[in-house]
């Protein structure tokens, strides 16, 4: 979440040529190493320090992936959860590497491709956290009574959403009225999709009378939806007040990218619910039994 906040500020105030170089900062002119750019130099300005903390914690990220996938590999059998981790550091890795040329090319296209690919990386490494969680089920899972039709309509509101967050990345980069027209079509539509998927889950929780944990967490997850969207259209309410009527051409101080950094995070965080909802309603009442074999084998207090 620190390196989407960061990444949100660097784009919000035109940072992201702030430092030149990728993993030698400033070639030619001090030719520092990434981690031990001088303290006197990080500091210097807001552009600066928005964009080398950026940096630091995207190294940050890609350490701890790698420290996750070789933990998966010597203490988790299941396939699944190997396959998830290795996915998402290569998906942090690929980030990086996009992140690195489109400085070394001081491209535009490719800071829209990293802002826009950001977000996926992000639902790989939420559904990771959701995978490898002590309640994702091992064993028996009681089934939601509606959890075919939610394991649709939370994929489909997973879709939009990022193709709302896709064009919201495009209207950032390059500001234009297409790309506005083609942001607030879309976050129509992703709103009624979530508001719609939360009132379900409220419904098949009523209906969920034998199963009180599968109640509560469908109940928990409806209002976590609720808020992240309510929150959702109030600050891209503000962003567009700021944005459009407030900053205009001019390049933003670093308190008027507040708002549409924050924006872009609780995008971010609403794509990852609908990742954690798709994947609950997908192994409501069911799990791969080599899968449960494996894990139960491997750690049956655990698994109990």
């Amino acid at each position: 979440m620190p390196l989407l906040l960061f990444g949100g500020t660097v784009t919000g105030i035109e940072a992201g040529m702030a430092i030149d170089g990728w993993l030698v900062l400033e070639p030619g002119r001090g030719d520092h190493f990434l981690l031990f750019y001088p303290v006197e130099k990080w500091f210097r300005d807001d552009g600066t320090f928005a964009e080398h903390t950026h940096r630091l914690f995207g190294a940050l990220v890609g350490l701890l992936a790698i420290a996750t996938f070789v933990a998966t590999l010597l203490a988790d059998p299941r396939r699944r959860a190997r396959i998830l981790t290795g996915a998402a550091l290569l998906a942090v890795c690929a980030q990086g590497a996009l992140g690195g040329l489109r400085v070394l090319e001081n491209s535009p296209s490719l800071a829209f491709l990293h802002g826009a690919l950001a977000q996926l990386v992000f639902c790989v490494l939420a559904a990771s956290v959701v995978y490898l969680s002590p309640r994702w089920p091992v064993g028996a899972h009681k089934p939601w009574p509606q959890a075919t039709e939610l394991k649709r309509s939370a994929l489909t509101a997973l879709c939009v959403v990022y193709g709302t967050i896709f064009a919201g990345a495009w209207l950032r980069h390059a500001v234009s009225n297409t790309a506005l027209a083609v942001h607030i079509a879309l976050v129509l539509v992703s709103t009624v999709l979530c508001f719609f998927l939360a009132k379900k889950l409220k419904a098949s929780a009523r209906h969920d009378d034998q199963n009180p944990a599968g109640r509560g967490m469908q109940e928990a997850i409806a209002l976590r939806l609720n808020i992240l969207l309510g929150s959702q259209l109030l600050l891209g309410s503000g962003s567009f007040w700021i944005v459009f009527l407030v900053v205009g051409s001019a390049v933003p101080e670093i308190h008027q990218s507040i708002l549409p950094t924050l924006h872009v995070l609780f995008g971010a965080l609403l794509l990852a619910q609908l990742v954690s909802t798709t994947m609950w309603a997908q192994v409501s009442g069911r799990v791969a039994p080599a899968e449960e074999g494996a894990l139960l084998q491997a750690n049956p207090g655990g698994a109990a």
